[in-house]
């Protein structure tokens, strides 16, 4: 694949990354001037069914659509194309030069509440855009926010349009199996059997609000046995209102509403 010419346009320079459901490859645009980079992202579908094939069309068609959408917004990758060939498709979305939150959010490191307080205001105001476009990300971990390099801003990556083709095939019943996209430790219950709501996005970012304040990932923290909420307050020394709506973000039979920004306003 690398160094290939796609759509007549952009040459696949390297792979960043790949999963069960396609690649995401590092390419460049040779249509504009210096040929800048940006994202390809190649869905290989599963069966070559007629059927199936056309299933997949519409609804890659249709998520396309809606990154477009959701494009507008400062802080998430423009969708700069999508096409087809020979029956694989590929999206092609802005890259965003930068360093994964993942690096800042070093094991044993505490930020501070006003540095834990600023990720998750910045994190919120990108969810309640996309929940008001009916978009659920379902995968928001530190690896898929980006530090920018140009501001200091951060931007929500990979909204999971493969992963979201893939699964509402098979929820069309061209496979038996359900697919439940997300990361383990990121990912409330109700994700993990396939039923993501908006609320699944918030649990996300609250345990990203935890593992910046403890300076434990969310894999290393207990579980109570009986609810499957993660034990985390007595690692942290000093109590405050963050800690308080952090445990209303993760609580396991909470609904939370996406006015839940406006606890911030006090700090």
């Amino acid at each position: 694949m690398i160094g290939q010419l796609l759509d007549g346009r952009y040459r696949i320079a390297s792979k960043l990354g790949e999963g069960g459901f396609g690649h995401t490859y590092l390419a460049h645009d040779t249509r504009i001037p210096n040929e800048p980079l940006c994202v390809v992202k190649h869905l290989k579908p599963a069966s070559s069914d007629r059927e199936y094939l056309k299933v997949a069309n519409r609804l890659f068609t249709s998520e396309a659509q809606t990154l477009a959408q959701l494009g507008n917004h400062d802080l998430i990758p423009r969708l700069l194309a999508y096409f087809e060939e020979s029956n694989e498709f590929y999206l092609v979305e802005e890259f965003v030069e930068g360093r994964s939150l993942e690096l800042e959010l070093v094991r044993g490191y505490r930020l501070s509440d006003t540095q834990v307080f600023q990720i998750l205001d910045d994190l919120l105001g990108i969810v309640e855009y996309t929940h008001s476009h009916g978009v659920i990300h379902r995968d928001i971990k530190p690896d898929n926010i980006i530090r920018r390099r140009s501001d200091g801003k951060l931007v929500l990556i990979d909204f999971g349009a493969i992963k979201l083709v893939q699964t509402q095939l098979n929820q069309e019943g061209q496979t038996a199996a359900t697919v439940a996209v997300g990361t383990l430790g990121y990912m409330p219950s109700e994700q993990a059997q396939g039923k993501p709501r908006p609320n699944s996005d918030l649990y996300a970012i609250g345990v990203i609000g935890i593992q910046a304040l403890t300076g434990l990932p969310p894999r290393e923290l207990q579980e109570d046995y009986q609810t499957g909420e993660l034990i985390w307050q007595h690692l942290v020394p000093n109590k405050s209102k963050l800690v308080d709506v952090l445990a209303k973000m993760t609580a396991i039979t909470t609904k939370i509403a996406m006015n839940l920004r406006q606890k911030f306003a006090s700090f």
